[in-house]
């Protein structure tokens, strides 16, 4: 009764063997046969000798248990009598439970508990029997591969009404039907010991910057290198990294599918990590887990390695590749578009046509970021000039909308809160570092010959990749845009001459540093008063048009002194018409009129009265020109397009169509006028000929 309780408290204790360590066998259905010796106890030696016998037997595992077996037993045991008379066979029918464990690799330990139904019978007598019996023991058995293992085991039995004893048997074990269960399970693949199998020797992982965290979808976070200890090849080999709080799932590493005896491979590690890893404002250590799974001898074996993983705050970044900074350019935050979107939108409403779009807009956020109340200040704790010469140095870079937030930040910061502010309306941007300095440039929309033709100053700007780009000391916030621009190109040129100067267009550098998602800060950032920027703008916009077109003003001058033609009083009007100098234009205009009904002079009256909104009093001047010129198609375009705007619509069509006839390339132009009501409208927005007109010079 004591063996009994005793084999009960152990299959308790085993019962609470963790699940991980269960035979690596993973056998559904396996047959085990185990021959042995049968040694009688006790009493029962006197009469009974050293016997030989054996038990085959078909066991089954418990798929939600899967260490838990049962089984089905045949056996047979010959016993020898002392007294010379006879001897005695046994055949006995049962079954049992048990526990398979695997402490270590290819090691199998087994605990179990049998009973079932004898048969006995003298060989010279007629005398047989049958009473039940109980069985319980262990073994041990090595496994040579998932298919095969041999070993021993012992057992204590008692033939119930008869006899007891040990038995001592040794056997061979044949897993027949491997178990699917066991093959998926984590608790069902063999780890092998350090050292052993397939091996990591090192990982070496660097820090993260939660800034780039697309980035190391394609571009490694670290590496490892892995070495097959065995003299047999590995098979299947796949590897994961995997860093729980900032990964949906592992990532599947790019590894040698297989490694002959003795062979290394240095294994890429990448991590596909969330948008959560932007809520780091403090830098932070999270363990990584690096998997390497394979096969061996049939079998699949993991090996499991968990690394510190040291995570730097979401603002950080190095400056071992200047490019870097167009992660934080995120032209499609809803602050920094609201802020952008309102200044064009101010910028267009003053802004003449002579002007490159690129170029007001530009000028207007610069305008708008002065009136914020934006300044420039260093650093003290990381100052760029230090930083860039150090590449693992760690800066602080802020993203566009806490920069706008709080109103301040040294070069690099404001570079890329202009390069977001003019991304976000369509201008397209690029860095440009010299020693120990970055600023910014954007493109205008403009050739190099046309740039060079309209402006007064090509040398003030970059030519690169078949673009115009206008360069910009933001840093001179408080010094207006013009200024900016000066100093700007004078450090281009001085850096570009020694080849000192690097240009790093935005859209390339997003190729490789994709903008992220920030979305952190929620402040609603109040923009500037437009009357406010309205008046900052038109000063800057005057100071710069009349630098641009005071050398075309002095020699119109010239010639209208020396000649007294009234074609370059109107050209003059024209000329201010174009950079939006409406009232100068127009008193330019009534000059040129006379008392000759100049009819340039009076098409450019009613363009001015047109473009103010003033339809009657257009139409009235475009009459005029018509009753000296009645077959010029500029000057029925100009009685079209008044006309449709007063709803005169039959007007409108009668003279359009005498534009068709007259200018098939003009009217194309202006093609919205063959419809009517609120389609007109869309077709000419969408066209944006709405306020174009047509500047007639002589």
């Amino acid at each position: 009764m004591k063996k009994l309780i005793f084999l009960a408290v152990v299959l308790c204790v085993l019962a609470m063997y963790p699940l991980h360590s269960q035979s690596t066998f993973n056998s559904l259905l396996s047959l085990r046969v185990t021959p042995g010796l049968n040694i009688p106890l006790g009493t029962d030696g006197l009469l009974y000798s050293l016997g030989p016998g054996g038990l085959v037997s078909a066991e089954l595992s418990m798929p939600f248990f899967p260490m838990l077996y049962a089984s089905v037993d045949i056996g047979y045991n010959f016993v020898p009598l002392k007294t010379d008379i006879t001897s005695m066979s046994l055949l006995s029918f049962g079954g049992g439970v048990g526990f398979d464990l695997n402490p270590i690799p290819l090691l199998s330990v087994r605990v179990f508990a049998k009973g079932g139904y004898y048969y006995g019978f003298l060989h010279n007598n007629a005398d047989s029997g049958g009473y039940p019996f109980v069985q319980g023991g262990l073994g041990v058995f090595l496994l040579f591969s998932p298919r095969v293992g041999v070993g021993i085991d012992g057992s204590y039995r008692n033939f119930l009404g008869l006899y007891n004893d040990l038995t001592v048997n040794l056997g061979v074990v044949i897993n027949i039907v491997p178990s699917k269960k066991g093959a998926a399970d984590a608790g069902g693949i063999m780890e092998h010991k350090p050292g052993q199998g397939l091996d990591l020797l090192s990982v070496d992982l660097d820090n993260v910057f939660p800034v780039f965290f697309s980035y190391y979808d394609d571009n490694p976070v670290g590496k490892a290198v892995i070495k097959n200890f065995e003299k047999k090849p590995m098979a299947n080999i796949e590897a994961t990294f995997y860093v729980k709080q900032y990964m949906d799932n592992p990532k599947t590493c790019t590894v040698p599918t297989t490694l002959k005896p003795g062979e290394e491979a240095q294994i890429d590690l990448y991590g596909l990590f969330t948008n959560r890893i932007l809520e780091i404002s403090e830098g932070t250590k999270v363990s990584a887990q690096i998997t390497i799974k394979y096969t061996y001898n049939d079998a699949v074996y993991k090996r499991e390695r968990v690394e510190t993983l040291r995570v730097n705050n979401r603002n950080a970044l190095t400056w071992d590749d200047d490019r870097k900074a167009a992660a934080f350019v995120t032209a499609k935050d809803s602050q920094v578009l609201k802020f952008a979107k309102n200044t064009a939108g101010i910028v267009q409403e003053n802004t003449g046509s002579a002007i490159d779009r690129n170029l007001s807009q530009a000028m207007g956020i610069f305008t708008a970021l002065k009136n914020h109340g934006m300044t420039y200040v260093v650093d003290p704790s990381s100052p760029y000039a230090e930083l860039v010469e150090n590449k693992n140095a760690t800066d602080f870079i802020q993203f566009p909308v806490q920069t706008l937030e709080y109103k301040a930040g040294d070069c690099d910061d404001l570079s890329i809160l202009y390069a977001a502010l003019l991304e976000s309306i369509g201008i397209e941007t690029a860095f440009i570092t010299v020693p120990g300095h970055i600023f910014m440039a954007f493109a205008l929309n403009l050739s190099k010959a046309e740039a060079s033709s309209a402006l007064s100053k090509p040398e003030d700007l970059i030519f690169m990749d078949g673009k115009t780009w206008v360069p910009v000391e933001i840093t001179a916030i408080n010094d207006g845009f013009l200024k900016a621009w000066q100093f700007g190109a004078k450090e281009w040129r001085e850096n570009a001459a020694n080849l000192s100067a690097a240009f790093f267009p935005i859209h390339k550098a997003w190729t490789v540093y994709e903008p992220v998602g920030f979305d952190i800060i929620r402040t609603d950032i109040a923009a500037p008063s437009a009357g406010a920027v309205a008046a900052s703008y038109n000063k800057e916009y005057t100071a710069f048009v009349e630098r641009e077109i005071f050398p075309m003003v002095e020699e119109i001058n010239r010639k209208i002194t020396e000649t007294q033609d009234v074609k370059y009083i109107n050209k003059l009007g024209v000329l201010y018409a174009r950079y939006g100098f409406n009232d100068k234009a127009e008193a330019e205009f009534k000059k040129a009129v006379g008392q000759n009904e100049y009819v340039p002079a009076l098409l450019n009256l009613g363009n001015v009265s047109y473009l103010k909104a003033l339809y009657a009093e257009a139409i009235v001047f475009y009459r005029r020109a018509e009753k000296v010129r009645p077959n010029d198609a500029s000057v029925l375009l100009g009685v079209a397009r008044a006309s449709h705007e007063t709803a005169d619509y039959a007007a409108a069509k009668t003279a359009f169509t005498r534009v068709k006839s007259l200018d098939a390339g003009l009217a194309e132009k202006f093609s919205y006028l063959d419809m009517s009501g609120q389609e007109t409208g869309r077709a000419a927005d969408q066209a944006q000929v709405k306020e174009a007109v047509v500047w007639e010079e002589e």
